[in-house]
């Protein structure tokens, strides 16, 4: 379990937060910064029972993080706010638009800009409850909650024991040509702004399958990250201008 933004600061713009979705074309930035958020991270040990050794435990792949906060949206502009005044919206139009962003199929872009712990991930909203006080009207107070989304990729095997059928020399014709159309993969130069879903949104129709590109460039990724001080490309969460990848 960690806390991110204690006391967090409003000035010169250094901390953001923001809430994307539709490939980042319809943007929702925070207008308040929370006190606290939040972020909790699993491990999932597995316990084993063998006979002759006990009990044994083992990690797994961990949960998907959850991000919590409280806030609120407030009535009217004041030095408490985290945004230009010339960007400030009603009270109303922010809770509306986590309403849509609730009822939407594909997961929301939660974006914290920080100095110290960034978080930048995909997330679908568990959690929203919000109130109007008496003593405050206009002032929408809320608390979200957000899960982290990771689409799962199902690994198929052969049955070792199945007899190949023999291939007509057009089916083969076929095959030659299917494996040397798979050899020739588009090419494409990651951009300011962009990531793996979008991409594979643009190439495929949708972001989900953004983990055939990710399986195909991992190794790609990783140096890239590695040359600007990151240990790894965080599962494809880190990616940057400049670097080539390809398109399976």
């Amino acid at each position: 379990m960690k806390m991110l933004g204690k006391g967090i600061e409003r000035m010169n713009g250094r901390y953001q937060m923001w809430l994307n979705y539709d490939n980042d074309k319809k943007k929702l930035q925070f207008p308040v910064l929370p006190e606290d958020i939040k972020v909790t991270i699993k491990d999932k040990p597995v316990s084993v029972s063998l006979e002759t050794v006990g009990e044994v435990i083992h990690k797994t792949k961990r949960d998907a993080m959850v991000i919590s906060f409280s806030c609120f949206f407030p009535a009217s502009y004041g030095s408490y706010c985290a945004i230009p005044e010339s960007k400030f919206l009603p009270a109303k139009t922010y809770h509306q638009a986590m309403l849509e962003r609730i009822d939407m199929d594909e997961p929301c872009h939660f974006v914290l800009v920080a100095p110290t712990l960034p978080v930048n991930i995909y997330a679908i909203i568990t959690g929203y409850t919000f109130k109007e006080d008496g003593g405050d009207p206009g002032t929408i107070q809320y608390s979200l909650e957000l899960k982290e989304f990771r689409s799962v990729t199902v690994r198929t095997i052969k049955n070792p024991h199945k007899k190949a059928s023999v291939s007509s020399g057009s089916n083969r014709k076929n095959q030659k040509k299917k494996k040397s159309s798979k050899s020739k993969m588009d090419k494409y130069t990651v951009k300011k702004g962009d990531c793996l879903w979008n991409i594979a949104r643009k190439y495929y129709g949708e972001g989900k399958q953004y983990t055939k590109i990710l399986k195909a460039n991992k190794t790609v990724l990783n140096q890239a990250a590695k040359k600007r001080g990151y240990s790894n490309c965080r599962d494809g969460r880190l990616i940057f201008p400049g670097t080539v990848i390809k398109i399976p």
